[in-house]
This record gives C-alpha cells, sequence and structure tokens, in this order.
C-alpha cells in the first residue's frame, strides 16, 4: 500500500455494489489489483465479467497478495475462461524462481528481481512468453505439505501476464508478501518501481490504483460475504487462516502446530542463508581440491577445516579433509574426519577407504579390516581395496593383535562405556541453519551477561537486540524452529526450576529426528548422570556443544575429552581426601580454578548461591530483598 501510494492515488473498495460502479463510471480507475478470491466465487460472476470488459476496453486487473490464498481448485476452471485463458491452477510450493528475460507483452521487466525464493500457488497452461517467472532448472522444494510436487514442474509459473483486448491482466501466487513480488505487482500496474518499500515486504501490500485519479470513497461493510470483491479483502493478513503474515499453515496428517506459520516463514528466511552458506563453503572446497592436486596438502586442510566452519561439516568437506591429512601422515586426525563422514553419510565409499588406511597406520587393524571388507562389499573389484585388506591382515597376524573392538570413538565413550547409538556429530545435522535472524548473535547488552532472557524464550522480547541479556543459544540449550532456546536440562528430564526456568521448555518445535525423541536421548542422560555424581557443576559446558550443534566436531571432541579430564580430576579429588597423603591446598588451587573457567565449585554453599542467582536473574536472595527494600524489583 505505502509502496503505490508513493506514486498513484489508491484507494480501498468491499462492496462488490460500489466497485461495479466505479468500474461502470465516466472516470473508471487506471488498473484494478484484486487482493483476494472474491472475483472467483459464482456468487460475483457479474463482477468477474465486469473486470474482464474493464481489462478489454483498455485497463488493467491483476490478481494477487491473498488472491490465491483462498482460490479454489474447483473454480480456477471457470474462472480462467471467462477470461479466455487456457490457464488453470497447479502446484502449490515453495522454491527459487527466476526471470523470464523474454519479452512479456505490456511488462516493463527494467527493475525487477533477477531471482528469488518465494512460495506461490502456481499456474499450469501459461505460454513460455507470458510467464514472469519460472523456478530454476533442477529447481528443488523445501515444502513438506502434501500440495508439494515430488519434483519441480519448470513449466509451472508463479507470476503471469498476457494483453485481453486493448488492456492487460496479471496473477501473482505468491503467498508470504515477499518484496521482489511486490515490484512485480508494481510493474504489473503500469506504476514506477521507486516507490517501492522493501520495508514494508510482510504487510499488506496494495488495493487498487487509479494514479493521477480520486476515487469515490467506499462505504465501510463488515459483513464477511462481502468481503472477497474486486478490489479489497480486509487490512490486514490475520484474517487468513489464523496466520499473522498470510503463510497458509503446513498440511499434514496431523493436527498441525499452533505457530506453524510462523515456523514456514522462519523456515524460509533459514533456507535462503542456508544455501548462501553452502554456496561459500563449496568454493572454498574447490579451492582445497586444486590446492591438493598442486601437492600443497596442509593448505588444503586449512581451506577443507574452512569450508566445514563456514557452512557445516558435510561428508565431503571431511572425506577430503581425511585425504589431505593422510598425505601428511596424521593418522588419528585422517581417522576422525572419515569416521564424521561415514557417520553422516553410511554409503560414502572413499570414507570408508581412507579411515580404514588411517586405521592401519595406528594399528586399529580390526577396524581398518571392517573399512576394507566393506568397500568391497560396495564395489568387489576394487583393487585398492583388496590389497590394503591383505596388507592389514597380514600385519595384524604379524603382530597378534587380539579380536577385540577397537573401532575410533571419542574417548568419552570409551571411559563412560556408553552404547554404539551414541553419535555427538549427528546433532550438527539437525538444524541446517538455526541463524534465521540477529536474536541468533545478540549476547546482551550489559558487558559480562552471561544469563538468558526468559522472556525471548517463552512469549516473545518485546527489547530486541537492546535486550539486556542473551538471546542466542549458549552450551545449556538447543535452538528451536521459533528460534527459541530450549533447556537441555529439561530434554534429558533433569531440570530443576520447572516453569521458572530461563529457557523454553517445549520440544514441540524442535525436529522430529533429533535425540530428544529416541527412547535412550540419544546416551546424553546417562552420560550426564554418571559424570555428574563426581562434577558439581560444569557438565554442560563439556558436552552441550555437542548436545546442541552450535560446535565444530573439533571443539566437540576437545570438550569431551576435557569432560573425561575433568572428570577423572574430580573422581580422584574426592578419593584422594581420604587418603593419608591428601594435599588440601592442591584442592583448594583445583577448585579455585575450576571457579575461574566458570565451572563451579564443589561446596553445597557455591551450588546454592549459584541456583539463586540463576532464579533471581543474577542476584542472590539477600540482594533481591535488599532491592525490594528500596523499592527496586530485580528483574528491572
Amino acid at each position: 500500500m505505502s509502496s503505490m501510494r508513493a506514486v498513484a492515488t489508491v484507494k480501498l473498495v468491499t462492496r462488490a455494489g460500489v466497485a461495479r460502479t466505479i468500474l461502470s463510471s465516466d472516470t473508471p480507475p487506471t488498473a484494478v489489483l484484486a487482493i483476494d478470491s472474491g472475483p472467483t466465487h459464482p456468487k460475483y460472476a457479474a463482477l468477474n465479467n465486469q473486470l474482464v470488459h474493464f481489462a478489454e476496453a483498455g485497463g488493467t486487473v491483476v490478481f494477487g497478495c491473498n488472491f490465491s490464498n483462498n482460490f479454489a481448485f474447483t473454480r480456477a476452471g471457470a474462472f480462467f475462461r471467462a477470461w479466455s485463458v487456457p490457464w488453470d491452477l497447479g502446484h502449490y510450493h515453495s522454491t527459487e524462481v527466476h526471470l523470464n528475460k523474454k519479452a512479456v507483452l505490456g511488462l516493463d521487466l527494467v527493475g525487477l528481481e533477477p531471482s528469488y525464493w518465494l512460495k506461490a500457488v502456481n499456474l499450469v497452461n501459461v505460454p513460455p512468453k507470458l510467464a514472469v517467472y519460472n523456478p530454476l532448472l533442477y529447481a528443488e522444494s523445501d515444502s513438506e505439505d502434501g500440495h508439494a510436487p515430488p519434483s519441480i514442474d519448470t513449466s509451472e509459473t508463479p507470476a503471469a501476464y498476457t494483453a485481453v483486448g486493448l488492456g492487460f491482466m496479471g496473477y501473482t501466487g505468491d503467498v508470504n508478501a515477499e518484496a521482489p513480488t511486490t515490484k512485480t505487482i508494481m510493474a504489473m500496474l503500469h506504476l514506477p518501481l521507486y516507490g517501492v518499500d522493501s520495508t514494508n515486504a510482510n504487510r499488506t501490500v496494495a488495493i487498487t490504483s487509479s494514479p493521477r485519479r480520486m476515487l469515490p470513497e467506499a462505504a465501510p461493510q463488515e459483513s464477511s460475504a462481502n468481503r472477497g470483491t474486486v478490489l479489497g479483502g480486509g487490512s490486514s493478513f490475520s484474517d487468513h487462516r489464523g496466520s499473522v503474515r498470510g503463510i497458509p499453515p503446513r498440511v499434514a496428517p496431523s493436527t498441525p502446530r499452533p505457530r506453524e506459520a510462523e515456523v514456514e516463514a522462519r523456515a524460509v528466511r533459514r533456507k535462503m542463508a542456508d544455501r548462501k552458506k553452502r554456496e561459500a563453503a563449496d568454493k572454498i572446497k574447490d579451492k582445497g581440491n586444486n590446492v591438493f592436486k598442486a601437492g600443497n596438502y596442509q593448505e588444503a586442510v586449512k581451506l577443507y577445516k574452512k569450508a566445514c566452519s563456514t557452512y557445516k561439516p558435510l561428508p565431503t568437506f571431511m572425506s577430503n579433509l581425511a585425504a589431505a591429512l593422510l598425505k601428511l601422515n596424521q593418522w588419528n586426525e585422517a581417522e576422525m574426519a572419515a569416521d564424521h563422514a561415514t557417520l553422516v553419510e553410511p554409503t560414502l565409499l572413499k570414507a570408508y577407504f581412507r579411515r580404514g588406511v588411517a586405521r592401519r597406520r595406528i594399528h586399529k587393524y580390526n577396524g581398518a579390516i571392517r573399512d576394507f571388507e566393506r568397500c568391497l562389499k560396495m564395489d568387489p573389484n576394487g583393487a585398492d581395496f583388496k590389497n590394503e585388506l591383505a596388507a592389514t591382515k597380514k600385519e595384524r597376524s604379524a603382530q597378534k593383535v587380539e579380536d577385540d573392538d577397537d573401532d575410533s570413538d571419542y574417548e568419552a565413550k570409551l571411559v563412560f562405556g556408553l552404547g554404539p547409538d551414541f553419535a555427538p556429530e549427528r546433532t550438527i545435522h539437525v538444524l541446517d541453519c538455526p541463524s534465521d535472524s540477529e536474536d541468533y548473535k545478540h549476547k546482551g547488552k550489559n558487558k559480562g551477561t552471561k544469563l538468558a532472557c526468559r522472556y525471548y524464550n517463552h512469549d516473545g522480547c518485546r527489547f530486541g537486540n537492546s535486550c539486556r541479556y542473551k538471546h542466542a543459544p549458549d552450551d545449556r540449550s538447543i535452538r528451536d524452529e521459533l528460534g527459541r532456546n530450549v533447556c537441555l536440562h529439561f530434554l534429558i528430564n533433569r531440570c530443576k526450576f520447572g516453569s521458572g526456568c530461563w529457557y523454553a521448555h517445549e520440544k514441540l518445535y524442535l525436529p522430529s529426528n533429533g535425540w530428544w525423541n529416541e527412547e535412550n536421548l540419544g546416551g546424553w542422560q546417562e552420560l550426564y548422570d554418571f559424570v555428574k555424581e563426581d562434577m558439581a557443576d560444569g557438565v554442560f559446558d563439556r558436552i552441550g556443544s555437542a548436545m546442541n550443534g552450535t560446535a565444530d566436531i573439533w571443539r566437540i571432541r576437545k570438550n569431551l575429552d576435557l569432560l573425561v579430564e575433568d572428570w577423572i580430576k574430580a573422581a580422584d579429588r574426592e578419593t584422594n581426601k581420604y587418603n593419608d597423603d591428601y594435599d588440601e591446598d592442591e584442592d583448594d588451587e583445583l577448585q579455585a580454578l575450576r571457579m575461574f573457567l566458570g565451572r563451579g565449585g564443589s561446596t553445597r554453599r557455591y551450588e546454592r548461591e549459584m541456583e539463586e542467582r540463576e532464579r533471581n536473574m543474577e542476584f542472590t536472595n539477600s540482594e533481591v530483598e535488599e532491592l525490594f527494600c528500596v523499592g527496586v524489583q530485580a528483574w528491572d
């Protein structure tokens, strides 16, 4: 609306009778924008016919905004036949589209976005020259509803424009009010694009336009029966299926989640950010391949690791990293990289082979033999696999190695005896790109503040980036599809704060394929309980990054190694208290070190103080009472 008003006189009409009067007057509008599906309803067939005559006489009619949101498939045939076009409704999904640079009759393409991502109700049977945008070749959809096709039909279009007599008719099926669609609508209405306000992307964008003319005022009408007329259907997207952004909830066999529309909106933003990061990482990986071929293996290692940190440790990135590390004789690191690749992509043959080579060099013969045998099952004619398998068996026989389990794994898994399903790396791949907003980086405005914002993680924080407290995820929480931080203690059934916890206590908006929905909770509860008996605090400082996927796998391995070290020290410390040679000074030094590192002390007093500060936003109970005495509430 603001974009149109910057360059034209705009009038909203909500009654069919008023609309018909305006269209048949001596001073009709230059163009009409129908923002809902009223003209498709049989009740308003006469109004639709009048729109056709208006276009044939030289006017322009565009169907957009919320028009496609309630456009019934059963009414599409009759509606388009009235416009004498062979169009029909196609699939409803989201994907990336590109501008049809071939001339579309009557439409100026200058200034339109060359490509963008949108969710739309598409059209079929549209001639190529009339399609304003088309899906990219080999396009993919991230829609998960029943209307999404198994593969994108590139002949479908979310926007079309055609001549009708002396005038024109246009259609945009975008349901999310994307800013590039506003430009498309403006172009279809023959309005200049310099008035487009990109900050209004999620607001109602347009009603009807009459450049340089003033239309008669339309009387207000509250009846829902008349809200589907030619020129308008309300001033807010909130009337559409309860969605505040006009995004229809995902179609699912079960009852949709209450905030599904918000989830979909965030998912689109995450998808766009994810795609940009992936493209940047692929370029870095390609540079790594080039320097690897040139024999600069050290530089290749740096580039492959950079690709992982830029996007995420994809199996191909890690397998290539393993190849470079093998060239540098860094066997343990190569095994870890290949191990990660096989965990995420169980069919990646090269990763199994490279892990087998690394294991053979560090005398893990049994694991190496299993890797080479797996390679031969996938490729029975692989000469390298046969040669390595034979050499490994020969070396194992020469050294008389027992047939025990020597697979590579985290030290934590070996020390604590966790089951075979314990796999910290998989969490990284649960949420592809959780950083859909600046809130993902917001650490709090107060210097040194580490407390999470309870409002943000529950009902929403009205302070945004000026909030004193943290919105970003940390090692005690995991990001969900609404951008909230869900309590890790809650996910393993160990949170003692209940409804008073600063983090969200809800799994509904976490991906369904996460460890939190497994029977054994991914082994994390077992590990936590085992370690917590000896460590007074700081467990999540070590395992949290593995549970929530906020760190790269090298940090995860380091933290789990430190967890083992801390646990052993804590256990030894408790044991040594009862020994004659117990050094009390050494114990105090260790406790001071723990407090300095933020991992807490061992005394009940320190634990109690930390609990008080967590409950009272960094204040103890006595400090809160003192503030109350002077009329100040701690949370203010």
